[in-house]
């Protein structure tokens, strides 16, 4: 039976880059993202405290500046302004008019750059202290300017940010960039840690899932202890892979069983596609199945006629020598049709030779009712009054009877024969066995019997069957052997395991167009006319050799004699108990 199916292998494709990969880069990314963003924000937060904390200091110098001014009315203000030794600071004085008492330019920096300056020193000038962060590392501060408790003016006063200030944030910024590298250097190497865990048991998933596929159900999956999701898919697939396992078990079970009955059938049973070639058959089916696979010729045009007609059907469809009976039917889903084939050789060869048997048997009665018919007519017609006549006719009647008895006999036999249901081959003596043929038909004179029986000779089969066909041989071969002759029955063991039976003669022999039809019922050869019986012996010689599961033949040459063989099973005697 072909085989219905095979399971898939699945190719493995490696890929350059694995989901280990990608969750390692987006480990990465997000601890960049969040570094840049700390660093951003750690940043932001400390220039803007290192600007206030410059604001503060540009403030406090001013205010000391105020004091100095304060304390000495008479003092040049441009000289207390250039007693301020700190770099990049600048200071304007202002009266309470806002009048400039100090030079425009101090120290290289022009007080018209100084954004904002006017109301800065107006402010000042009010009694409010006021301090701005200007773009980059510049702060400007106005505090008012007091002369005996009453106010006097203002002083504004512009400095760059302090070299300390300026080397601590960049010392900050260099710790930060350290520190954020360090973090997303940590955060990929958890990453990677935690991605090859995760794949590793996606990994082992998918491995199980691999060897489903590949219809290794027997092994149990692994990585199905925890409690996450990856868990949950894994005792998913282990439960999916004991489902399949039971339902292809079923599967395989069912599909054996199938198989063995389909594989039983005398009928051969094929699925065909649309181009002839077989995708499932039995072993019926061989015969029609070509060398490439494909349904053979004879069957191509009926199978195209029920893909197109839905049916098709033929009783006498001739391959070779064989007669076939084919069904067909299309199975559109399939894409196919299922084709149903009979061998009706053997039995229309059944048919014509009972119709033959049955033509025969009718011949052979019609001859012998023929001559009663006629002896009763001639007898009523007045030959019963004539003594001789009488007996001559009641003669002719005693064997006419006697011939459609033995005919009948001979028929009867060869039905019980043919409706043997039951084997009987048990262990026999063959050498005891054709003693009792030899002894129970007697040799005609001038014809010598010998016997030549190995020892210990068992066979398998029936020992009244066997008799009665050595009887039939021995008979045959009486009739056919001219005196003087001998006619010699062997057996011994042959090869194979069988014990071989020959019946030999120094007969006339058989003509070698004939030999194949001996056994053929009511065949009597070429010498039929001059011979008696009704050509049924060997026919049912055979046949019991037949039931008794063995082998008959024949060996012969025209004027040297016949030599009839009888293959059996070999069989074992049981051993005799000593008493």
């Amino acid at each position: 039976m072909a085989a219905i199916g095979q399971p898939a292998t699945v190719a493995r494709s490696r890929r350059p880059f694995g989901v280990r990969l990608y969750l390692t880069l987006g480990f990465a990314a997000v601890a960049s993202i969040a570094a840049g963003f700390s660093y951003l924000l750690v940043t932001g937060s400390s220039d803007e405290a290192a600007g206030e904390q410059a604001a503060n200091i540009t403030l406090g110098r001013a205010a000391r500046l105020a004091n100095r001014v304060s304390a000495h009315p008479s003092a040049n203000a441009t000289a207390q302004i250039d007693l301020v030794k700190d770099q990049g600071f600048s200071a304007w004085v202002f009266d309470a008019r806002h009048h400039l008492l100090t030079p425009r330019l101090s120290r290289g920096v022009e007080l018209g750059e100084v954004p904002g300056q006017r109301e800065l020193a107006t402010a000042a000038t009010r009694g409010s202290r006021t301090v701005q962060q200007l773009p980059g590392v510049v702060s400007v501060a106005s505090v008012p300017l007091f002369r005996n408790g009453r106010l006097a003016g203002a002083v504004l006063a512009r400095a760059d940010q302090p070299e300390e200030i300026e080397r601590t944030i960049d010392a900050l910024r260099g710790d930060r960039l350290a520190a954020a590298a360090i973090a997303v250097a940590i955060a990929v190497v958890i990453g990677f840690l935690i991605a090859t865990a995760i794949t590793t048991r996606v990994k082992r998933l998918a491995g199980s899932a691999a060897r489903i596929t590949e219809g290794r159900l027997d092994e149990p999956l692994e990585g199905t202890g925890g409690r996450d999701e990856i868990t949950e898919l894994g005792m998913a697939l282990e439960t999916m892979r004991i489902a399949l396992r039971e339902t292809f078990g079923a599967l395989s079970s069912e599909r054996d069983r199938l198989s063995a009955i389909f594989d039983a059938l005398d009928d051969a049973v094929m699925v065909v596609g649309r181009q002839a070639e077989v995708r499932f058959s039995n072993l019926a089916a061989e015969p029609l199945i070509g060398p490439d696979g494909k349904a053979i010729v004879a069957l191509v045009p009926w199978l195209r006629r029920a893909a197109e007609r839905g049916a098709a059907e033929h009783d006498g469809l001739r391959v070779g020598d064989r007669v076939y009976a084919v069904g067909i039917r299309d199975l559109p889903a399939e894409d196919a049709v299922l084709a149903v084939v009979r061998d009706r050789t053997t039995a229309l060869r059944r048919e014509l030779a009972e119709r033959e048997f049955v033509s025969n048997a009718a011949h052979e009665l019609r001859n012998p009712i023929a001559g009663i018919s006629g002896a009763i007519e001639v007898l009523r017609a007045g030959a019963k009054d004539d003594p001789n006549a009488r007996d001559h006719f009641l003669a002719r009647l005693s064997e006419d009877v006697e011939r459609v008895t033995r005919l009948t006999d001979s028929l009867l036999t060869l039905a019980r024969i043919e409706a043997v249901v039951k084997e009987t081959r048990e262990a026999l003596d063959v050498g005891i066995t054709i003693e009792e043929a030899a002894q129970a038909v007697a040799p005609p004179h001038g014809i010598d019997v010998k016997l030549d029986v190995g020892a210990n000779v068992a066979a398998r089969g029936d020992p009244v069957l066997l008799r009665q066909v050595l009887i039939g041989l021995l008979t045959n071969a009486f009739k056919n052997t001219p005196p003087p002759g001998v006619v010699t029955l062997r057996a011994r063991r042959g090869r194979d395991s069988e014990v071989l039976i020959e019946v030999s003669d120094t007969g006339t022999g058989i003509a070698a167009e004939e030999v194949g039809r001996v056994f053929e019922r009511f065949y009597r050869g070429s010498g039929s006319l001059k011979q008696e019986g009704f050509g049924l012996g060997l026919s049912i010689a055979k046949r019991m050799v037949d039931v008794m599961e063995g082998e008959m033949g024949v060996e012969s040459n025209v004027g040297t004699g016949s030599t009839f063989w009888v293959r059996l099973p070999v069989g074992e005697m049981a051993a005799t108990p000593v008493a």
